[in-house]
């Protein structure tokens, strides 16, 4: 029952970055989807659709948490998977909320590349996979495990479109931090 309180602080955190303290980035979805010419296109579908999918996902271990709390016979991992499961967690969302404030406090009309983003482009992302990676492993279900890179490959692919719309957005700025600076840790 301790691991689904976890759980649901974790997610939680999520709400701070959502609602209370919103990420102000140069390419959210919304932001490149709205910027389209056309209304509706192709990309605007996938992109659609791999966030309908991407959330269905990022929300299984939170709908398991709440779940175990009234059916407490509900099946966990082994103890060492739900501490190194909730470590690295805890670890993403370090790693997601320091990014954020970051971007937060150097928003503006360039490149962010102090602090952690001058070793991960997308350090918000990755914490993001991070937490969601440990938290399907405090859940040892075949489903998560299938659906974790199916996951990861949607945030991938939106990361490839995100990096399309800073190159026309900075250019050449952007292109030099692509060369010095991986896309994840």
């Amino acid at each position: 029952m301790w691991v689904s309180f976890i759980i649901i602080i974790i997610y939680l955190s999520f709400v701070l970055d959502l609602w209370i303290w919103p990420i102000p980035s140069e390419a959210s979805t919304v932001s490149m989807l709205s910027s389209e010419s056309s209304p509706f296109s192709i990309k605007s579908a996938q992109a659609l659709v791999g966030l309908w999918l991407s959330l269905i996902f990022y929300l299984s271990p939170l709908y398991l948490a709440l779940l175990a709390l009234i059916r407490p016979e509900l099946e966990m991992a082994t103890i060492w998977m739900i501490i190194s499961g909730l470590f690295i967690s805890i670890s993403g969302r370090v790693i997601s909320l320091s990014g954020t404030r970051v971007l937060r406090k150097n928003h503006g009309k360039t490149v962010v590349k102090s602090s952690i983003f001058k070793r991960s482009r997308n350090p918000i992302t990755t914490g993001m996979h991070l937490t969601i990676f440990g938290l399907v492993m405090c859940y040892n279900y075949w489903f998560l495990w299938i659906g974790f890179p199916i996951y990861f490959w949607i945030f991938h692919l939106k990361i490839k479109m995100e990096e399309d719309f800073l190159m026309g957005k900075f250019g050449s700025v952007y292109a030099r931090y692509m060369e010095k600076t991986p896309r994840y840790l």
